[in-house]
């Protein structure tokens, strides 16, 4: 029992939750920026609590998810309908954690296109979208209806006026006890008028001559005086909106009012019902029989899809080889033609004969500069002896000092 209370209370807490996502969209004016230009149908409330059509609610979803995040300012290829589907939520996953949401299911959760999941993260994305697109919100005003009541009553006045004249006109035929209650019933509208000082054809009752009151002593003459007066007699009553008894019968005639109604409409609406349930099964059939018999061409645009994103990668990486391979063969062309420059610059020099003289000219700078060392050498190894004999001439000298005292 606790577990079906759990489950009840989870599933209205999808339907809110689901209820609340639809209204931030109509906020952000998917009708007119999501649908009109996509060309799709309105979502239902409960469109994504329950998985019915796992393919159509996928795209949807990504289709939505793409949009608030084009909102939100963040860059998402826009997915296709028969793109790969752990390919797009890899995608929405990446795009969740650039906006700082934590991400605690696997990513094949999304793949059902509805549930728990699927509306938390709608629901997360739609939320900032209106926080970025600075949605507003005022407080509800409920108008007053007291001026409407006041209305309703007083133009009703005058057909309470005609039943209160068709009293007194059967009050009218019999005794004179009778005439009594009358004389009692035209005091109160007396009174009635008083306040208003509304007037009685072209008699103000708040105003009567002594000759009015004369007429109005004997009762026969009263009644005709009434009878000649009444048709002009207006009655305004003051009514207060507010009084309960104008409430409750109000609530009785709305009340049978719907009781007339309802009968017609419940026949209908059963009938609306059965309808719409047949057309549901009917559909529903349908779908099955398209799955089974789509189910093997799928399969293989699933394998077709695998082996052309094989392909593709594989031309992506010939590709950059290719651009590598072209680079390098610039740098070589570009050295080929460095080293031709060269060597029209040399064979241009060789044909002109300068280096030759060049040559010429270094090789008599090299005679005179060998000359030159020469002469430096040969001082140098003259000095170098005179050194030497100076040397030994007072060494002698000093060996004959020894020897002779």
């Amino acid at each position: 029992m606790q577990q079906d209370d759990g489950q009840e209370k989870s599933q209205q807490l999808q339907n809110f939750q689901s209820d609340d996502l639809l209204e931030k969209l109509k906020l952000l004016n998917y009708e007119k920026h999501l649908l009109r230009e996509f060309k799709l149908k309105p979502l239902s409330r409960f469109y994504f609590v329950k998985a019915t059509n796992p393919g159509e609610q996928f795209y949807m979803f990504t289709l939505i998810c793409w949009w608030l995040c084009k909102k939100l300012g963040k860059d998402m290829e826009r997915p296709q309908e028969y793109d790969d589907p752990n390919t797009v939520a890899a995608n929405i996953i990446k795009m969740l954690g650039e906006i700082d949401v934590p991400v605690d299911f696997q990513p094949n959760k999304l793949i059902r296109g509805a549930g728990p999941i699927c509306l938390s993260v709608l629901d997360v994305l739609s939320t900032q979208a209106c926080k970025v697109a600075q949605v507003g919100y005022q407080k509800l005003h409920i108008a007053q209806e007291e001026e409407f009541l006041g209305d309703y009553l007083e133009d009703n006045a005058e057909i309470i006026l005609e039943k209160l004249e068709d009293e007194q006109n059967a009050a009218a035929l019999s005794d004179d006890s009778d005439m009594e209650l009358e004389a009692h019933n035209f005091r109160q509208l007396n009174w009635l008028n008083r306040p208003q000082k509304k007037s009685i054809g072209d008699v103000n009752l708040d105003e009567r001559n002594p000759e009015l009151d004369a007429r109005m002593s004997d009762h026969q003459e009263w009644h005709l005086e009434l009878e000649r007066v009444l048709p002009q007699l207006k009655v305004f009553v003051k009514t207060d909106a507010r009084d309960w008894r104008t409430h409750i019968s109000q609530m009785e005639t709305f009340k049978t009012n719907i009781l007339e109604i309802s009968d017609t409409a419940e026949a209908q609406l059963k009938k609306l019902h059965s309808e719409f349930t047949f057309d549901l099964e009917k559909i529903e059939s349908r779908e099955k029989h398209l799955n089974n018999e789509l189910k093997p061409l799928i399969q293989q645009f699933k394998e077709l899809s695998i082996e052309l994103s094989t392909t593709q990668s594989a031309q992506n990486q010939l590709q950059e080889d290719m651009e590598k391979q072209t680079a390098e063969l610039n740098e070589v062309m570009m050295e080929q033609d460095l080293k031709k420059e060269e060597m029209e610059r040399r064979g241009q020099a060789m044909s002109d004969g300068s280096s030759v003289q060049q040559i010429r000219k270094a090789i008599a700078k090299l005679k005179e500069d060998i000359a030159q060392l020469n002469l430096e050498v040969a001082l140098l190894v003259h000095a170098h002896d005179q050194d030497i004999v100076v040397r030994q001439l007072q060494q002698n000298q000093t060996t004959d000092l020894a020897n002779n005292p």
